[in-house]
């Protein structure tokens, strides 16, 4: 990606295709001077931030569209550069013809996510705030929207700066330390100095282990439902989703290939799968079914075990257990409504997370299974852990990095090794930091974060 500054860039900030208005955004020093040539009259330059009506034209002279114009000036704009927003009609004629009409101007294009890196890259967000700039557009939950929005606004960066002022003054006091040999630490000294990094240890452990439920909270789970035909899975699916998405017979083997929904689990984003029964068949299509349901429970991050509460248990289900096994599954009896449950092998149960009995066909206990659900998705810890969340493997590799960093520097302190020694592991654990917050960057890791963003943002 591009980091040329020198550039104006413009992207379409709203999806392409037929709509009622499109706005397209501009960032760059040329910004006034294509809304100048293109556009009727001047009213923006002396009133920012207020919204004129004005025709826009082409090199031609040729009208293009009656618009909306909004002028940020350089510094208090969303990048810190001038950024110019132009709403228009959502024709696709109309944003092509204008794109087109800024390229002949000597506009460029935008690439992904180059408006928030150039916001970055001035000073306008650290790293970490830019990156949830990209989980708050990836959100498809409130309370992921609620995550991303509190890294937006700097939570995790404000947590951080204690720790990363106490370490830049101890690094500071050990290398005057270090120059000056008459102020060598006193044993006492170095007792205090380490002191005050102690707890960036745990501060530290406690963020790197957030990430597991930053992951979950961030990129969901998926959850599978495994039994054999006909103990509905099908309905257990379609009652969960409060639709009927999957197909639902009194013929076993009617699901033939695994279904997949997204279902929102108080915030946390589950992908729902219903595979197909799991038993011998002669069938080449089902068995087919059966291989992928195989796949699909080995993927999967929960699975739950159905089993007919109406039956006994039987070698079908028996081979459907053997796909679980060792995953601790969640049991769930189905049709409680004909009174009747049967007794699961207790070897079985025991090795289950836990036992729900239901009716899919009565919608009974399904609010307790969507319970239990959500606690298997990490629910109970997102909810605990809001606001304080890593949230992408890069962050949790910088903070293992400044963890690690920290204990060896502060370990060979306290051991009397001199401190030229803690300062190359203090060092380490202050450049850990910096890329975190992206202080310290290099550019293949922000072309990487940056291009998983949408284009106009």
């Amino acid at each position: 990606m591009s980091a040329d500054l020198s550039d104006t860039i413009i992207a379409l900030a709203t999806p392409p295709g037929r709509s009622a208005i499109a706005v397209l955004r501009l960032s760059g020093p040329d910004c006034l001077g294509f809304l100048s040539a293109r556009a009727r009259g001047q009213g923006w330059k002396d009133r920012p931030r207020e919204s004129f009506l004005t025709r826009l034209m082409d090199a031609q002279g040729q009208e293009i569209d009656q618009a909306l114009v909004t002028y940020f000036p350089s510094p208090h704009s969303y990048t810190g550069q001038d950024v110019v927003e132009i709403s228009v009609h959502g024709s696709t004629w109309v944003c092509r013809t204008l794109l087109q009409s800024a390229l002949d101007f000597g506009l460029r294009l935008a690439q992904p996510g180059e408006f928030t890196q150039r916001a970055f890259l001035l000073g306008k967000m650290d790293l970490l705030q830019a990156e949830g700039v990209r989980d708050l557009i990836d959100s498809e939950t409130g309370f992921q929207a609620r995550v991303a929005r509190q890294q937006l606004d700097g939570e995790l960066s404000r947590r951080l700066a204690p720790f990363k002022d106490e370490l830049v003054s101890v690094i500071s006091h050990m290398e005057t330390a270090l120059e000056f040999v008459e102020d060598e630490v006193a044993p006492e000294g170095r007792e205090r100095l380490t002191g005050r990094l102690a707890g960036g240890v745990g501060f530290l452990a406690d963020l790197e282990e957030s990430f597991q439920v930053g992951r979950l909270v961030r990129d969901g789970i998926t959850i599978a439902l495994v039994g054999r035909p006909n103990v509905g899975k099908s309905s257990i699916f379609n009652a969960l989703m409060r639709a009927d998405r999957a197909i639902v017979t009194e013929v076993p083997g009617t699901t033939r290939d695994a279904l997949r929904e997204r279902l929102n689990l108080h915030g946390i984003p589950v992908q729902m799968v219903d595979t197909a029964g799991i038993r011998e068949s002669a069938d080449e299509v089902e068995r087919l079914g059966v291989e992928r349901t195989l796949r699909e429970v080995a993927e999967a991050d929960v699975a739950v075990f159905v089993v007919d509460g109406a039956e006994a248990f039987s070698d079908e289900d028996s081979r459907s257990w053997g796909a679980v096994r060792g995953l601790k599954p969640l049991l769930v009896v189905n049709k409680r409504d004909k009174g009747v449950m049967i007794e699961v092998p207790s070897e079985v149960e025991g090795a289950c997370s836990g036992r729900i009995e239901v009716s899919a066909l009565k919608d009974e206990g399904l609010e307790e299974l969507r319970e239990r659900l959500w606690s298997l998705a990490g629910g109970e810890g997102a909810s605990s852990l809001e606001g304080a969340l890593l949230t992408s493997v890069r962050q949790q590799q910088c903070v293992k990095e400044c963890r690690q960093a920290l204990m060896a520097g502060l370990e060979g302190y306290r051991r009397g090794l001199s401190e030229e020694f803690a300062l190359y592991d203090l060092r380490r654990a202050l450049e850990a930091l910096g890329r975190l917050t992206g202080e310290v960057t290099l550019d293949e890791v922000l072309n990487e974060i940056f291009s998983n963003f949408c284009i106009g943002k």
